[in-house]
């Protein structure tokens, strides 16, 4: 296969965008190279308004460059991955979904995560994660999918396909053949599943069925390699073409996983060779998370094979067929454009929440103190500086009454500048736990809290830990949250106090304080 110039490949490129607002380059390439469209983080949301006026600014770039509505995707499935947060807030996460044990309310929770997509002008959700978490140690899922049980999964994510797209909103399954049987993050390497192909079939796969057959429009191939294959499920030919299109007949367009993750680049020498190998094995479109300009720049590097602008033009390289698939996508894009309007429906997210946390009821506790009292957070390295952690740490001490009994300094401490959370501050503990699980610790303390032990522990971990580390994070508290990795609520010591929130999400915050209150009542 001769890998296509440059003008050629845009269109099957999805990439990411610097900031919260086009760069005079960005403006220049997607004028230049009008990609199918562009994905959204974390860094290009400065505000509701702003993502508006970021959204606008691109259909008005694409209209003018080649007639079309562009792809605006994001990774906002709930909880931790929601890179939305700071414009429509934080929902429920996919197995706080689950767990509440009601389809009807799982499709409301995507009509209202659809519709305040729609308010700010996304139109392609990257999401629902199909993938059933059957390995409890994995280090990527966890919450992020609907549960345990394929049958469960393949219900819920078949009825989250249909509520986005009546919403007018594309739908991306993720993780093809499935993310779940795996001990590996495949943002960090290669990732070898526990299950092989056959296994797959069996449970795995099966929730991608049931998606596509709600109408899925994509399907992410994830970089993970079934037990005795050699490649990543994004660059093997027998995986897209074989399992996806011959098996389960799909015929919509086959995205890769982000191409920046290490899971695919220890297959490939340079990104051209993803490019080529992706395509090859029947990919349609190629995702970058980075900027369109780091990306282009890599892509037409002088020492590399990059594509450049070389003569013939057409479509040299890619499959008539793949072309097409995306230009469907992009005109399904188009006829579903709908006017701007408002989330109207945003008691489901805390009806999941009172449906789907956990309490789980230990010898009795002390409960909080009248006045004075201490809760400590621990989470992995980094993690306190995403703002959706730092969103839940806010809403979770508000919950409890933070700052409502002291005075003066503390006050000043739990310092909430806005509901956002943006400005709070934590101290770290000087005996923050280290070594593999990488975690580390902050706490508030009211006034006149002592140096006693935390009255309130909080598990933000999403990776897993073992036994000895959540005896010893929960040692001496009188109640732990388990917000992040579920599972550590069974790691507990006997006779621990706890409430399983699952996942880090803004309902969920918001109840702590109550189910804290209830259990300190039911001593």
């Amino acid at each position: 296969m001769t890998h296509p110039p440059l003008q050629t490949l845009a269109p099957h490129l999805i990439v990411g965008l610097a900031g919260p607002a086009l760069t005079l380059g960005e403006r220049s390439i997607l004028s230049r190279y009008p990609v199918s469209g562009v994905i959204l983080f974390d860094r290009n949301v400065a505000g509701a308004r702003a993502v508006m006026e970021l959204t606008q600014d691109l259909r008005r770039i694409y209209r003018e460059a080649r007639g079309a509505v562009p792809l605006i995707a994001a990774d906002h499935e709930g909880g931790i991955v929601s890179v939305l947060a700071r414009a429509i807030g934080v929902p429920p996460t996919q197995m706080a979904a689950g767990r509440a044990g009601d389809a009807a309310l799982c499709g409301r929770l995507f009509t209202e995560n659809a519709r305040r997509l729609r308010s700010c002008g996304v139109n392609m959700l990257l999401g629902p994660v199909a993938d059933v978490n059957s390995e409890t140690l994995n280090p990527v899922i966890g919450s992020r999918s609907f549960g345990e049980d394929e049958a469960l999964v393949s219900n819920l994510t078949a009825v989250a396909v249909s509520a986005a797209r009546r919403e007018g909103v594309l739908t991306c399954l993720k993780h093809f053949p499935g993310h779940g049987p795996t001990v590996i993050d495949s943002h960090l390497a290669f990732t070898a599943l526990s299950s092989s192909m056959d296994e797959l079939r069996r449970n795995d796969v099966r929730p991608f069925a049931g998606g596509i057959r709600a109408g899925a429009e994509c399907v992410m191939m994830g970089h993970i390699a079934p037990r005795g294959r050699k490649l990543p499920a994004s660059l093997d030919p027998e995986i897209v073409g074989g399992m996806l299109r011959g098996e389960l007949g799909f015929d919509g367009v086959v995205m890769t996983d982000g191409l920046e993750m290490e899971g695919a680049r220890v297959a490939a020498s340079s990104v051209e060779e993803l490019c080529r190998r992706s395509l090859e094995a029947g990919c349609d479109m190629l995702l970058f998370s980075k900027g369109a300009e780091e990306v282009f720049a890599a892509l037409q590097s002088p020492g590399s094979d990059a594509p450049g602008e070389r003569a013939g033009g057409g479509e040299r390289g890619i499959s008539p067929v793949s072309a097409a698939r995306v230009r469907r996508l992009l005109a399904a894009a188009a006829a579903r454009e709908r006017e701007f309007e408002l989330p109207d429906d945003s008691r489901v997210y805390e009806e999941i929440a009172r449906r789907s946390i956990r309490v789980v009821d230990g010898d009795p506790g002390a409960g909080l103190p009248p006045r004075g009292w201490r809760a400590v957070f621990h989470a992995e390295r980094g993690e306190f500086e995403r703002f959706p952690v730092r969103r839940f740490i806010v809403r979770s001490l508000r919950s409890l009454g933070a700052g409502e009994r002291a005075g003066g300094a503390a006050e000043d401490r739990a310092a909430a500048a806005g509901a956002d959370g943006a400005d709070f501050r934590l101290e770290p503990r000087a005996d923050a736990p280290s070594g593999p699980p990488r975690l580390e610790s902050r706490e508030y303390v009211e006034a006149g809290a002592g140096e006693a032990p935390a009255d309130v522990v909080f598990l933000l971990n999403r990776r897993p830990i073992d036994a000895e580390t959540a005896g010893r994070l929960a040692a001496g508290s009188s109640l732990v949250v388990v917000a992040g990795w579920p599972y550590a609520a069974e790691l507990l010591p006997p006779g621990a106090r706890a409430i399983v929130t699952f996942g880090l999400y803004d309902a969920a915050a918001d109840l702590v304080g109550a189910y804290a209150r209830a259990q300190a009542r039911a001593k």
